[in-house]
Parts: structure tokens; C-alpha cells; sequence
């Protein structure tokens, strides 16, 4: 969301602040006012998702209709598409898309200012194999500044090189090259069924701050590079599937502040890339998944992220000891471990996870033993277990932790649940109220 405001030019720039915490500050000013209301939290405690009364959004759509700022083709005032729409900033279109498209007059080219264009289908990706012809009609939206249109699996790449002036992009392309041309693009969301690479044009697309793409591979730099190193420093957030040269592409990104990485290793590329995450000095969020038959990794002592604070880490085969190298960031506030770590023994012996907040750890089949004490996670505040068939026991020490406030504990070993209710009763007997929460096999919650 905050992205296509930002691609709308919504959010005003000033001087000392990136647009993208300005926006944030937008958001959290709504909520403030009680305008809209926060829904779901990320573990960090900072809300995720929101939502907005029923009757509050039937007057925003309203006013917003009167005011030109977006348009619903199928609210309870207009059914079907109207001329009116061509001069919409802002137009949302539901479910019936081609009844929309199929009553879009033709040959409308250069009257439509529509700048934001965006498909709503309820998180549910759905095709329209029998409409072939409707989406033609979105090349006639020249001034197009925001193109949303993940939710229906057209693709779309013989379209979007007409739209220049795009600036955010959702969609399935499945020709990458049509992106070449898109010289003012900050944000490319692209997905589609087969591996091939971006254009090497991205590397001059200066203004590029969000690329996440899926079943695709970031080009090489040195590809396109003549005499001058290319540089991408305006980007931020970079998900990408692991390749040969992702070294080379993080050498190129100094100011990513949030990396997500698919099937690592895959290349045996595993400590040219960890090398190269010490040099991301804005790095604040990073997740690692490489393939579930991937061979062990280990992390280099020299492994450092000064302000890391949210790390995942998934089918990675890590040794329990590794643990030590993640106890030395200093900033780290979310842990998520998915069958991360392979060992029948955790032992923490003066490693302390300073910041350390929320702690998943998810389907580590072998574990049997873990030693901890309350001075290894001196901040910790949720605890979640999930799918340790084999742990023995929680550290009791663990109910010693005064900040603790959640233990969570999903298909785990009976005696997991048994010390967890423990720790409970030990923190309720220090006058601290912690939740607990316990899933059994069958999905019953205790």
C-alpha cells in the first residue's frame, strides 16, 4: 500500500526523512485519529495489516468519488463502466473485471488520465482464459503511474512497454525485456511460470527501490558494465531467487535495507553471498530459505549485520552452534528458525541475544536437549515452539524472564506443553500475566 502511494506521489518529501517512514508516519497518524484500525502484528509488535469500519468505508468511497480520487465501477452508484471513468485518478475494480473491459470503449487513446490502476481479488490469484481481448484496452491508459493486477493471471508483457510512465508494477510478465524501456519504475513485483532473467537494463534504472521477483533471476552487472561499476542505491527491498553471481549482485545494492533469498546454495554460492550481507549496513531485515535436500551451511565467524533486527532463516541445515554467531548482532529482535538447525543438542552457554524479542523455532526434528538460562534472552517476549516431536523440556530458567509475555506451543513433544504450563504457573506466581497457547495435532486449541 505505502508503495503505490509513494509511485502516486501521495506522500510529500522532506528533507531529513525517507518517503517510506514518512508514509509509515501517515499510516500510524490514521490510526491515532481512530480512522482506521489495526488488524494484524508483525512479531516485532508493529502492525502489519489494517482495516476500516464499514461505515467509515462507505463514506470514504463517497467522498473519494466526489473528489475524484478513486473509483468502484461496481459500487452502488455505476454497474458498469462509464465515460466518467477516463477522467478517475483512481480506478478498483472487483471481481467482474470483464464485464468492465468488454464495455471500455475503444480507441480512447490520449483521453484517459486515469494514473492508478488496481484489481481486487481478495488474495486469490484467478484467470480468464476465455476473455482474451480486454486487457488490450489498458494500453490505453498512457498517464498510468500504478499497474495492480497480481490477482489475475493475464500476462501482460506486450502491454506494459506502452506504459512509460509506470512507476509500480504487480503483475505477471512473462517476457522481462517489455520492463527495459520503463525508465521511471521504483517498485517491479513480477512473477510468472518459467526461469528468465530481468533485462540488464535494471542496472541503470536508478530510481529502482523495490524489486521482488519469483521464478526469475536478477542479470548479472557485469553483463552490462563497460567501464564504470553500476550501482542500484536507491534500492531498498530485494527478494530474489539465489544465483551464481548473488555476490556480485549484493556488492551492487550497499543500501538494501530488506533482502529475501530463495532456494540458497543451490549454486554453492553460500559463503560468497554471507560474506558480502557484512557490507549491508542498512540491512534490518533478511531471510535466508534455501532447498529442503540442501547440504549443511555454516555461517562465517566473520558473519555481522550492525543493525539487523528481523532474521528468518529455513532448511538451511545449520549446526545448533551456529546459534553463537547469531547471539553477536547486537540488534536482532526477530528470530524465525524453519527447520533451520539440524542436532540433538542446543546449548547456550554465555551467549546473549541482547534485543532478542520474539523466538520461533519450527520443525527441528532432532532436537532433544536445549540448555538456556534467563540471562541468554535477558528481552525475550514470545516464545514460539512448533512441531519438536523430540525436545525433552523448555528451560525452566525460561520462566524466570520478567519480559516474557507469550509461550506458544504447536504439536510438540507432551513434555514440551508440560514445562511450558510450568513456566506459566512460575510466572504467575511473580505476579507477571504471560499468555499460553497450545495447538494439538487434531488443530484444538488449549
Amino acid at each position: 500500500m505505502m508503495s503505490s502511494w509513494i509511485a502516486e506521489q501521495f506522500i510529500k518529501a522532506t528533507s531529513d526523512k525517507r518517503l517510506e517512514v514518512v508514509a509509515e508516519e501517515y499510516v500510524q497518524e490514521l490510526m491515532d485519529r481512530s480512522l482506521i484500525l489495526g488488524k494484524t502484528r508483525k512479531p516485532n509488535g508493529r502492525f502489519k495489516t489494517c482495516k476500516i469500519h464499514d461505515l467509515r468505508r462507505q463514506l470514504c468511497i463517497r467522498e473519494a468519488q466526489i473528489e475524484n480520487v478513486v473509483h468502484f465501477p461496481y459500487s452502488d452508484h455505476v454497474l458498469t463502466y462509464s465515460n466518467d471513468i477516463n477522467d478517475r485518478r483512481r480506478v478498483m475494480i472487483p471481481f467482474l473485471i470483464e464485464d468492465y473491459f468488454c464495455d471500455h470503449p475503444s480507441q480512447m487513446s490520449g483521453k484517459i488520465t486515469t494514473r492508478s490502476l488496481i484489481f481486487m481479488g481478495a488474495g486469490k490469484s484467478y484467470l480468464v482464459p476465455e476473455i482474451n481481448h480486454w486487457p488490450d484496452s489498458i494500453s490505453d491508459f498512457k498517464l498510468l503511474k500504478v499497474l495492480d493486477a497480481r490477482e489475475i493471471g493475464y500476462d501482460f508483457s506486450h502491454i506494459i512497454r506502452q506504459l512509460v510512465h509506470l512507476r509500480y508494477v504487480d503483475a505477471r510478465i512473462e517476457d522481462p525485456s517489455s520492463l527495459a524501456k520503463l525508465c521511471n519504475l521504483q517498485t517491479i513485483i513480477v512473477y510468472l511460470r518459467r526461469n528468465v532473467k530481468l533485462p540488464a537494463e535494471i542496472w541503470t534504472m536508478s530510481e529502482i527501490k523495490h524489486v521482488n521477483i519469483e521464478q526469475m533471476d536478477m542479470p548479472n552487472p557485469l553483463s552490462i558494465e563497460e567501464q564504470q561499476p553500476l550501482f542500484l542505491n536507491n534500492l531498498q527491498t530485494l527478494a530474489l531467487d539465489s544465483s551464481p553471481f548473488l555476490a556480485e549482485i549484493l556488492k551492487r545494492t550497499p543500501n538494501v535495507d530488506k533482502l529475501k533469498i530463495r532456494a540458497a546454495n543451490t549454486h554453492n554460492e553460500w559463503s560468497d553471498f554471507v560474506d558480502c550481507l557484512i557490507n549491508l549496513l542498512r540491512l534490518e531485515m533478511l531471510s535466508i530459505t534455501a532447498t529442503e535436500d540442501n547440504s549443511p551451511c555454516i555461517l562465517s565467524s566473520a558473519f555481522y549485520a550492525p543493525n539487523l533486527k528481523h532474521l528468518r532463516l529455513a532448511y538451511t541445515s545449520l549446526p545448533w552452534e551456529e546459534m553463537d554467531v547469531l547471539a553477536n548482532l547486537p540488534n536482532l529482535e526477530v528470530l524465525k528458525a524453519d527447520s533451520a538447525f539440524n542436532g540433538t543438542d542446543w546449548t547456550l552457554n554465555e551467549d546473549v541475544f541482547q534485543k532478542l524479542k520474539y523466538l520461533q523455532i519450527w520443525s527441528a526434528d532432532d532436537l532433544e536437549r536445549w540448555e538456556a538460562t534467563s540471562d541468554n534472552f535477558p528481552m525475550i517476549e514470545q516464545l514460539v515452539l512448533q512441531h519438536l516431536e523430540e525436545l525433552e523440556e523448555i528451560p525452566q530458567s525460561v520462566g524466570e524472564i520478567m519480559t516474557l509475555k507469550l509461550v506458544q506451543v504447536e504439536n510438540c513433544n507432551p513434555a514440551v506443553d508440560t514445562s511450558a504450563r510450568n513456566i506459566l504457573q512460575e510466572q504467575q506466581g511473580r505476579g507477571n500475566r504471560i499468555c499460553f497457547s497450545q495447538e494439538r495435532g487434531d488443530g484444538d486449541r488449549a
